[in-house]
């Protein structure tokens, strides 16, 4: 839960600093930074012991997370509040009840503030943000390695716990977060003629297999530049230092020597050299105080 709330929290920012371009694209949804579970959610019985044992969970409604940045937090939402209403409308408990809370939520969302009711008894207001509409996942798994795949984000905990601050986790966030603004899995799919299935290979931890398949292998070389170059660009815009792309390129170009993840990825030297002239470029359009444009792609 802990490393959620990281991921969590530094895809919000992420998303909030390239809404913009999200919008020019229609790909943005009013977000309220709020992540709810209740027992109904596992079918384990040996999860809902551990749960109730460790969490006090129950089938009702419960935040798990009020996102860092996000408008829950601020409006006095905390972790552990036991949701029961959504703009007057009831949630109930058990079966259904998170999925129904995501539903009335959203759909308040996008006309204005929602309003919350907790067991309590308190009413609490909340503003959404615009952001990029893809959510971003933690998924438990050995493989080291991270995707996207057009609808949301994901990071694997084997990744994750390679990264050594939130600027690291930024950096890769921000390279996924790129490959969807910039429409990558669709040119993916057109190209091999069938739907793309990046995600559901990456859960089943075989992202490299899946992306080595595809028959360009040089333009997904290509995809993978362009990714670097304009998430780059996200992070610096959400204030995030990317100097540490260097060193953290440095670090996974040791560990990210599978033959998968080799053939669809720039090479050691050339990447980091791309990754590094990307950052002066950063720094001197932020010295010259000039925008940080994310409607980019790299220079040749």
């Amino acid at each position: 839960m802990q490393q959620r709330a990281r991921v969590e929290s530094v895809g919000l920012r992420l998303r909030k600093a390239a809404a913009a371009s999200c919008a020019k694209q229609n790909m943005i949804k009013q977000e309220l930074g709020v992540i709810v579970w209740s027992l109904a959610n596992f079918p384990s019985a040996e999860d809902r012991q551990r749960l109730q044992s460790s969490f006090d969970l129950t089938d009702k409604v419960t935040v798990a997370l009020a996102v860092e940045g996000g408008p829950a937090a601020p409006a006095g939402l905390t972790v552990g509040s036991i949701v029961t209403h959504v703009n007057g409308r009831p949630l109930q408990e058990g079966k259904g009840a998170t999925e129904r809370f995501v539903a009335y939520s959203n759909a308040g969302a996008r006309e204005g503030p929602v309003r919350v009711q907790l067991a309590s008894g308190d009413t609490l207001t909340l503003t959404p943000q615009t952001v990029c509409e893809f959510p971003t996942l933690l998924v438990r798994s050995p493989e080291i390695n991270a995707a996207a795949d057009g609808r949301l984000l994901a990071i694997t905990t084997s990744l994750f716990e390679l990264t050594r601050s939130d600027d690291e986790l930024a950096v890769i966030l921000g390279h996924e977060l790129a490959h969807n603004l910039l429409g990558h899995l669709k040119k993916f799919s057109e190209a091999q003629k069938k739907p793309g299935g990046l995600l559901d290979a990456f859960v089943r931890a075989t992202i490299g297999t899946a992306v080595a398949s595809a028959k360009s292998t040089p333009y997904s070389i290509e995809f993978e530049r362009e990714a670097d170059y304009v998430g780059l660009h996200i992070a610096a815009r959400a204030g995030y230092d990317i100097t540490a792309a260097a060193s953290l390129w440095r670090r996974l170009n040791e560990t990210l020597r599978a033959t998968s993840v080799i053939k669809t990825h720039p090479s050691g030297p050339e990447r980091l050299q791309a990754i590094e002239a990307t950052i002066a470029e950063i720094k001197a359009k932020t010295k010259a105080k000039k925008p940080l444009d994310l409607d980019l792609k790299p220079r040749q």
